[in-house]
């Protein structure tokens, strides 16, 4: 039987690697593990490259499973009991934010994106296989946006939010931690501006801005014909 990827230990090192690169720029350390670091005020005043909000303990995993509405994997729950979700530079991992088990909330840390979406909620495109697990998202530069989800065989899937298109796939969820945070750490200079001849998606995504402009201008035309047509009704 093939060992489950050691989380933890990848955790380990991932966050000894973004405090060792960002903690200069400011940090704030928040209740039970929890911390932001990589202080950019000039973008806003309580923004940080990274957030990392306290793990779950006990019967906070069930409370995670009923809120996402679906099985949880091993590798997500071992993600979950070290860090109920985060925000790493373009990175978006989600965790559970309600029910009886919520922890006390820090005005600079905050509270992940929940587990419905991608799961659930209607963020979940058809064309997904029942059996993923959506566990976060990662944006393109204006339009396109690329959503993570793990496997039944425990891979992580970059799943293409509009269209059936899979732009990157990793071997495990360990394995993308290791690869894509690596990776986002080149999109920023050392005072943490953004670097734009990195791309902000990984993989098979060259085209996937233009596709995703594509479907917004659709969908603003058909909005604008919409509320013209709703505002002719209103006046007659």
């Amino acid at each position: 039987m093939t060992k489950e990827p050691n989380i933890s230990e990848a955790l380990a090192h991932l966050t000894a690697a973004i405090r060792g690169r960002w903690d200069k720029l400011g940090f704030f350390e928040g209740e039970h593990g929890s911390f932001a670091t990589g202080h950019t005020p000039t973008v806003a005043p309580q923004a940080y490259l990274c957030r990392f909000y306290a793990g779950l303990i006990g019967d906070q995993l069930a409370q995670a499973e009923e809120e996402s509405d679906r099985h949880l994997p091993t590798q997500y729950a071992d993600f979950l009991r070290e860090y109920n979700g985060a925000s790493i530079m373009g990175i978006t991992l989600f965790g559970a934010t309600g029910g009886q088990y919520a922890r006390a909330l820090d005005d600079v840390i905050g509270q992940p994106i929940s587990l419905r979406y991608q799961n659930a909620y209607y963020l979940r495109p058809d064309y997904v296989p029942e059996g993923h697990f959506g566990i976060g998202s990662m944006n393109g530069e204006w339009y396109s946006q690329g959503q993570l989800y793990l496997t039944s065989a425990g891979e992580v899937e970059l799943i293409n939010k509009d269209h059936d298109l899979i732009g990157a796939r990793w071997s495990s969820m360990a394995e993308f931690l290791k690869q894509e945070v690596s990776r986002q750490m080149k999109r920023y200079d050392d005072a943490g501006n953004e670097i734009t001849s990195v791309k902000r998606l990984p993989g098979e995504t060259s085209n996937w801005e233009q596709l995703a402009k594509e479907v917004h201008d659709k969908s603003d035309t058909t909005g604008g014909l919409f509320g013209r047509f709703r505002r002719f009704l209103h006046r007659s």
